[in-house]
């Protein structure tokens, strides 16, 4: 991003006609905007302006934290935290001449305006103006890229006024109106009650609604009336019953009839609402576990319990005991050939970065994949990849992950990022950002958030003095693979904080000389990690520690989680050597810690209880480049797999080596129960089965250089991470895959 400032030119007046009208041009483009912005505001609601001498604007001074989202093809909704109070407005355009002024009502620090009449196809220019006590203050230019926006276009006045006219009452429409919201992505609508219901769907933007027929003459008449109207193939689209997928649709809205069917379309994490003047009978619904609500007036909602029986993958390395195994395994697969394609699609590789600077995971909780791209976020249906929000954050990114730590985690209800000072609340299910936690006022300017971890009832983070997070994406240092470079630094925080989640209330907090991030381990009511004793480090600015200013004054630290009372401290191995990489794993017994030098993984256990070590144990690495040598292990089923490696958990014993398969490239191995996800040789992404001891892979399917293929939710999810890559003709879009299995015949409605 870029900013305007004066030139300081001067102008006399014998210049040339042509420069003189040049020169009003080029001021009128780069100078208009400042007085528009503030000619426009409402001063009489604005505080008066002191000490602003001549009223010039400033824009060091003014921070902006936020986001956009957008919430249709023409609009998007502007989200920030100022640093500063006051009025606020925004100037918005195609292009830097901006031109479209909207202003936020509030006049502290928290704002939200809605962007109208974008022009899509266009990218969209804004900038933030603040009319604060101490003068005008003016924001960079930020800049959303036009191919972000996934929303559909929008459905005229015109076009409405040809739907088909409900007979039904007001009730019935506000009731499926209010489901279709909750529901979002895609929804079933049976034939039969289609007339009686498409309108009132229509309302919801962003849905795509699926009609579904068993006779194909009425289905072909109805492609054609819906055709005619414009939005056949976007909005609406109907299909052969027989012929959908399973266990895709957000909702399924059918008669009471058509119940016995639709298990098989509905997903795990959507529900159900069907027509009907009585509660239906569960035995029409094959016996599936059903909870029925009277939803409005002959509307029953169903909703089942399956998705709390799934597994979830909401942090960096599946959970906060960051043992990259969520108990998924696939329901037993072990082989590419028995998983297949459920959806694939956006985002693109247009969404991120590259594949090489090491991103956060991605995420899946609730239903939802979360991913990261460039400065931005987005969350996908879990079981049929529709685009449910994006969000455009101009500070989100972090890389060097193995030096760091995730800057998101999430449950089923929101999503925490962490973006500079302030910690983002977001709503999972729509992307409006909520609200932000703070650090304690001590560590305000000067200082970001760092970690982020969410358990029942808390949030967990740290700060990190400002600059220590790795941004850096651009050119051959920012691999991040080297062995004892300055990117091998690792991050630390200054200060460990618990909120209450619920109240965002501080509950405790611990100021310590320095964290090592990626050490962060919480597992049950333990938090453990590496702290570094040394009062020198607090005079220090940066956030990022060498080895030769970690390992010879450092601790494994164990406390409470809700309390923070110190439980234990051990020394940590002595280590004379560069330790590539530092990273903490826990299970019920035990806390491990993994370092990584001179062409072995060191591996530390120690008793979650007491601290006492359990047993210590090296192995060997693969190679000293593209990752080999900085893997974090996989804590699964009692065993620790570090490839080439399989150890005894409990004792350290190696069990096996020269094994796990053949890898290439950067990606780090996860679990799969019966398999270990990784790079295989050839460079895609590959299953190696425990049992049979072979890989198996899909062929042009390449992950990003650290973790983004994961596997929850009874499925594989690979959102796109590979794109940038010169080692082959990688397939760019992101996919979701699941166990084969066979479907039940299709049962035609009863009458």
């Amino acid at each position: 991003m870029t900013y305007c400032k004066s030139s300081g030119l001067t102008f006399g007046r014998n210049c040339s006609s042509i420069l003189h009208v040049s020169v009003v041009v080029w001021m009128m483009r780069h100078f208009l905007l400042v007085a528009l912005l503030f000619l426009c505001s409402d001063t009489t609601a604005s505080p008066p302006l002191q000490g602003a001498g001549d009223g010039s604007v400033s824009v060091s001074d003014l921070k902006i934290s936020g986001g956009l989202r957008f919430l249709s093809a023409t609009r998007a909704e502007l989200r920030w935290e100022s640093n500063l109070s006051g009025s606020a407005t925004v100037a918005y355009g195609v292009n830097r001449q901006l031109g479209t002024l909207v202003q936020s009502n509030s006049l502290g620090t928290s704002h939200s305006v809605v962007l109208e009449n974008l022009m899509p196809g266009s990218d969209l220019h804004y900038r933030i103006a603040v009319r604060h006590e101490s003068g005008r203050k003016i924001s960079d230019y930020f800049v959303v890229e036009a191919a972000m926006n996934y929303r559909l276009s929008e459905i005229s006045q015109q076009q409405r006024s040809g739907f088909p006219k409900s007979k039904r009452s007001p009730s019935f429409k506000q009731g499926i109106e209010t489901w279709a919201e909750e529901c979002g992505g895609i929804i079933v609508v049976h034939h039969a009650i289609a007339e009686d219901c498409l309108s009132a769907l229509l309302e919801q933007q962003g849905l795509t609604i699926l009609v579904i027929f068993e006779d194909e003459i009425k289905l072909n008449a109805f492609r054609k009336n819906w055709y005619d109207s414009g939005i056949y193939g976007t909005h609406v689209t109907a299909q052969l019953a027989k012929d959908l997928p399973l266990e895709f649709a957000n909702g399924v809205l059918v008669d009471v009839s058509a119940l016995r069917q639709a298990i098989d379309w509905l997903s795990p994490s959507g529900s159900l609402l069907c027509v009907s003047n009585d509660q239906p009978k569960a035995s029409a619904y094959r016996d599936v576990d059903f909870a029925w609500s009277n939803f409005a007036d002959g509307l029953w909602l169903g909703v089942h319990s399956a998705l709390e029986q799934l597994s979830k993958w909401d942090h960096q390395y599946g959970s906060p005991s960051n043992a990259s195994f969520v108990n998924e395994s696939l329901g037993g697969v072990d082989d590419t050939s028995d998983l297949e394609v459920r959806w694939l699609g956006r985002p693109g590789a247009d969404f991120g970065i590259d594949r090489n600077p090491r991103m956060p995971a991605p995420l899946v909780v609730g239903g939802r994949l979360f991913h990261q791209g460039m400065n931005r976020m987005i969350a996908v249906d879990a079981f049929n990849g529709a685009i449910l929000w994006s969000l455009e954050i101009p500070k989100l990114r972090r890389v060097n992950i193995p030096r760091d730590c995730g800057n998101w985690c999430a449950d089923e209800s929101r999503v925490y990022a962490a973006v500079e000072d302030q910690l983002w609340v977001i709503n999972a299910a729509t992307g409006e950002m909520l609200h932000t936690i703070e650090p304690p006022e001590r560590y305000g300017s000067g200082f970001d958030w760092g970690f982020v971890a969410t358990t029942a009832n808390n949030l967990v983070g740290t700060v990190v003095p400002s600059g220590g997070i790795y941004e850096d994406f651009w050119d051959k240092p920012s691999w991040y693979d080297g062995i004892n470079d300055a990117a091998a630094s690792k991050v630390c925080g200054r200060n460990l904080m618990v909120f209450d989640k619920k109240y965002g209330d501080l509950r405790w907090q611990r100021e310590a000389d320095a964290i090592l991030h990626s050490t962060i381990t919480i597992h049950q009511d333990h938090i453990f990690f590496v702290e570094v004793k040394d009062p020198g480090l607090d005079q220090s600015s940066s956030g990022r520690l060498s080895d030769s200013q970690i390992w010879s004054n450092a601790s494994v630290v164990c406390v409470d989680l809700q309390s923070g009372e110190e439980k234990w401290v051990s020394a940590v191995p002595t280590s004379k050597s560069v330790e590539v990489i530092a990273f903490g794993l826990a299970d019920d017994d035990q806390f491990i810690l993994e370092t990584s030098s001179n062409g072995q993984f060191h591996l530390a256990s120690f008793d979650s209880a007491t601290g006492k070590s359990r047993w210590t144990k090296s192995s060997k690495w693969s190679e000293d480049n593209h990752g080999g040598h900085m893997q974090h292990a996989v804590l699964m089923d009692g065993k620790i797999f570090l490839q080439p490696s399989i150890l005894d958990a409990s004792t350290g014993e190696i069990l096996k080596t020269d094994t796990l398969g053949k890898r290439r490239g950067c990606a780090t191995p996860i679990g799969a129960g019966g398999s270990i996800i990784y790079r295989g040789g050839t460079g895609p992404v590959s299953l190696w089965s425990l049992e049979s001891e072979q890989p198996s892979e899909f062929a042009r399917l390449r992950p990003s250089c650290w973790l983004s293929t994961i596997p929850a939710h009874g499925m594989l999810f690979s959102p796109e991470a590979g794109g940038g890559c010169s080692c082959g003709g990688w397939m760019e879009c992101s996919i979701g895959f699941a166990p084969r299995r066979n479907r039940l015949p299709y049962a035609e409605p009863q009458d």
